[in-house]
């Protein structure tokens, strides 16, 4: 064997006889394998052939379930190692995507608390051992990490999180204010006190301020003004990290951009140009396009669970998913009955549920809000709409108001509206940022106004009524220019 052994981890029945040992090697590449050898007439052969199986360090484990002691159970024998030199009691199986119907019995009457590597490995393992131990073991928790993220593979691990600087103290403190696991479909309920002592995660900003980790968002507007072109530089702005308008992402997220209507030809010219105006590239699987022109049938209708199991496969790796649009990708029902949009609604939660942020994108009705029932705007953090402005020209090409109508987690100078507009100067494009007209008007009335100017004075120069004055000088007032 050309690999170097670097780690040797021994497996004994409850008497603490070896059963059978496996070996962690690194290659001179730093690939790391793994093989076995068993016991066999008093000598080590390879191979586990017809051996028993057992768990990792079975007579610790054994100990802990008599003293009532906590066992931390992990996805690999250096995670034991790690905890065992904490001086906690830790085991795991000898294959990572096995689990076999002793090892459940030899956690019988144990208070479990599972953890999981954050990668897809880590989660389908993690799933799979809920399934196998809730209901047969005395207490399982499953307990998530603060500060890990995820990994397609070679995700992080218990290991990784104490090099970070964690201490002992931390972990004991998250393991105990994990909740008891429960199965989906049975409903938990917590105390007042419970609730304030779990260690949930923070929501993290994907695009700062209205898109956090987690969120539920839509942008809506007639057609013609722009939408499609914003959704997908706010796709490329979180995949990117980079900024958009007045939003930045902190950090690089993965995206996918599910397109219900627009040719390929026309999703290309524009993620170029979105592309050619920033400075940054999405790393290679950030930034996804589904896109019906390059599907062989139609594209899935959402409104049906079949719909929704297609993307299934897709989404699983994915931080934002953004949905364009509503009418073209779920075409069953009516638009206007809340009951049709209950599904979905519910599929939006359970993706929150699942870490995913949601972007949907929607049509505008004749009076300018979102077309349809309003239920869609019940769960969302943010429901964004793109006006064109009232002076607004057909030469001026990609000029619109930008509109929070409802801003869930932020306000101030955070949720203005503000007017974009894509210009080009020495064959640069780039968006120029100024206040809306109301705004304008806003402050030309605070002038006045602190010029002395009487309200009929002001009516009588801007050619508004005495409400309408009102209402500017009392919108002053709450910005702060008066």
């Amino acid at each position: 064997m050309n690999n170097a052994v670097q780690a040797t981890y021994p497996y004994s029945d409850e008497q603490g006889n070896l059963l059978y040992v496996k070996y962690r090697t690194v290659g001179p590449d730093d690939s790391k394998r793994f093989y076995y050898e068993h016991v066999l007439d008093g000598q080590l052969v390879k191979g586990l052939g017809e051996c028993r199986r057992v768990l990792y360090w079975l007579t610790e484990v054994q100990k802990a379930i008599v003293e009532e002691r906590t066992i931390h159970l992990v996805e690999g024998e250096k995670d034991v190692e790690t905890l065992r030199k904490f001086g906690f009691t830790a085991t795991t199986a000898p294959s990572t995507t096995e689990w076999r119907d002793e090892f459940t019995e030899m956690l019988n009457g144990a208070d479990v608390a599972l953890f999981h590597d954050y990668d897809k490995t880590g989660l389908k393992r993690r799933d799979m051992l809920c399934a196998k131990l809730y209901g047969n073991v005395k207490r399982l928790r499953v307990v998530n990490l603060p500060g890990l993220e995820y990994s397609d593979s070679h995700g992080k691990d218990i290991t990784d999180w104490f090099e970070m600087g964690t201490t002992i103290e931390q972990l004991l403190d998250i393991v105990n204010k994990t909740p008891d696991y429960m199965p989906p479909g049975i409903l938990r309920v917590v105390t007042i006190d419970k609730l304030l002592s779990l260690v949930l995660p923070e929501r993290e900003m994907l695009l700062a301020p209205f898109l956090p980790s987690q969120g539920l968002a839509m942008l809506f507007a007639k057609r013609g003004v722009g939408k499609t072109f914003v959704a997908l530089a706010i796709a490329y702005a979180v995949a990117s990290g980079g900024t958009y308008l007045r939003w930045s992402a902190p950090k690089a997220k993965r995206v996918l951009y599910i397109d219900g209507e627009m040719p390929a030809v026309l999703m290309k010219e524009r993620l170029s140009m979105i592309k050619n105006m920033s400075n940054l590239v999405p790393a290679d699987g950030f930034l996804e396009i589904l896109t019906p022109d390059l599907q062989e049938g139609p594209m899935p209708d959402l409104s049906t669970k079949e719909g929704r199991q297609a993307l299934e496969a897709l989404i699983e790796n994915f931080d934002l998913i953004i949905i364009d649009n509503i009418s073209c990708l779920f075409r069953s029902g009516s638009e206007n009955e809340s009951e049709s949009w209950q599904e979905a609604q519910e599929w939006a939660l359970d993706l929150r549920r699942r870490g995913k942020s949601v972007l949907f994108v929607h049509h505008a009705g004749k009076n300018g809000v979102q077309r349809g029932t309003s239920k869609r705007e019940d769960i969302l953090d943010a429901v964004i709409s793109l006006k064109q402005p009232e002076d607004y020209k057909s030469e001026d090409g990609a000029r619109f108001e930008v509109h929070f109508d409802k801003a869930r987690h932020f306000s101030g100078e955070d949720a203005r509206p503000f007017v974009a507009q894509l210009t080009q100067e020495n064959g640069i494009y780039c968006w120029k940022i100024s206040g809306t007209a109301e705004d304008e008007e806003i402050a030309k009335v605070a002038t006045m106004r602190t010029s002395g100017s009487t309200i009929e004075h002001i009516v009588e120069k801007t050619g508004r009524t005495k409400s309408q004055v009102e209402t500017l000088i009392k919108k002053a007032k709450e910005q702060r220019l008066l």
